[in-house]
């Protein structure tokens, strides 16, 4: 990644003093870029060690879709009326011929509400606006819904959530409020499982035996770091997507241990269990979060195993088996992730995903303090 160094400027000089960096670069021989930008990106986040990992993704986009990046960073339990701002010119790297308006806003929480007004001269007028909230979005905060009115797309990461039920329900209102679509980083990583499942059952006699379940297994990796802590979402996010579409009726959980166990009853009310269950193996390049394992049996004895290969963990054996034969394993292929990524691949996306909606339904009506 390469770009000037940032200028703080005031408020009313962002422009001027963007349009003069472009100007230096247009007389640099052998440096000159070129001034793209296909829609607005604004990104709010707290003055957390994990803004720079958001200003990075940010970064990642630009790699893929040039924008005018607005970042938004709010300094909490402060009441002064500080109000920052900073301006510079990033490129994916100094071989590109492109190159992308980057502006920064650091505030103080006492002069939070002065920002929608201080980003809305320098969103670039008929291109789309996406809104990325790095936040709890049940947190209250002065700007939020003045914010979304103005997206196109607010794309949230539950990863930011200490409470999933209380987030399901959030994200439902904001939905309402704003009126525009919306999108979550975490349900996006589970897209390549998602995809898994549904082109291993998709046949009639798969189906069958889908309709069967008596018990659901899941593994995902827990270790954490310095961004992830909450590492168990997208292994309830794959189940309690599976409980929707197959339409089972939700009885209760339970934690054992380390462990969280789903209880249901399928539509013939035969009782199911889904365990979730941490896994702590260091599998190279591997999100935190990111499913492992994934067994599944039926009470007519056949067994599906997913199971990601160590040494190359974007690969997952299936290994399928019952009481009369065992197939030959198959292998599948999953496409890298990463919030860089996952950030980019829900950009591109239209629409808010009724799969999705039907899940934040679903964890809204369990109890606040069950996950």
């Amino acid at each position: 990644m390469s770009g000037s160094k940032p200028l703080i400027v005031s408020p009313s000089s962002i422009e001027a003093t963007l349009d003069s960096i472009w100007e230096n670069l247009a007389s640099s021989q052998g440096n000159a870029k070129m001034r793209a930008c296909l829609f607005n990106l604004i990104l709010v986040t707290k003055k957390t060690p994990r803004a720079a990992y958001i200003r990075g993704v940010a970064q990642r986009v630009i790699e893929k879709f040039p924008s005018r990046i607005l970042f938004i960073v709010i300094e909490e339990g402060k009441n002064e009326q500080d109000f920052e701002t900073a301006v510079s010119v990033i490129s994916p790297s100094h071989e590109s011929d492109i190159a992308c308006d980057l502006i920064e806003f650091s505030v103080t929480e006492g002069a939070a509400e002065r920002i929608p007004y201080g980003i809305l001269p320098h969103l670039v007028p008929d291109l789309p606006i996406y809104l990325v909230w790095a936040d709890d979005p049940t947190e209250e905060n002065p700007i939020s819904y003045q914010l979304e009115k103005l997206a196109s797309r607010i794309i949230f990461d539950s990863e930011a959530a200490d409470n999933l039920p209380l987030f399901a329900k959030s994200l439902l209102y904001h939905q309402k409020v704003a009126g525009c679509d919306i999108a979550d980083l975490s349900w996006a990583r589970t897209e390549n499982w998602r995809t898994l499942l549904y082109s291993t059952f998709r046949t009639p006699e798969r189906l069958k035996e889908l309709a069967d379940v008596a018990s659901v297994k899941i593994e995902y990796n827990s270790l954490e770091t310095t961004f992830f802590s909450h590492t168990k979402i997208q292994a309830i996010y794959l189940q309690a997507w599976l409980a929707c579409q197959l339409n089972w009726t939700f009885k209760k959980i339970e934690k054992s241990n380390s462990h969280l166990l789903f209880h249901y009853e399928n539509e013939q009310n035969k009782a199911l269990t889904i365990e979730l269950i941490p896994s702590s193996m260091p599998l190279q390049d591997l999100a935190p979060g990111a499913i492992t394992t994934f067994i599944l049996g039926t009470n007519g004895d056949a067994n599906f195993r997913f199971k990601r290969i160590p040494e190359t963990p974007q690969v997952v054996n299936l290994y399928i088996c019952s009481k009369d034969k065992c197939d030959a394993p198959t292998q599948f292929l999953l496409t890298k992730s990463g919030m860089g990524l996952t950030l980019v691949k829900e950009i591109c996306r239209k629409g808010t995903s009724q799969h999705y909606l039907r899940l934040l339904e679903f964890l809204a009506q369990l109890e606040q303090k069950s996950l």
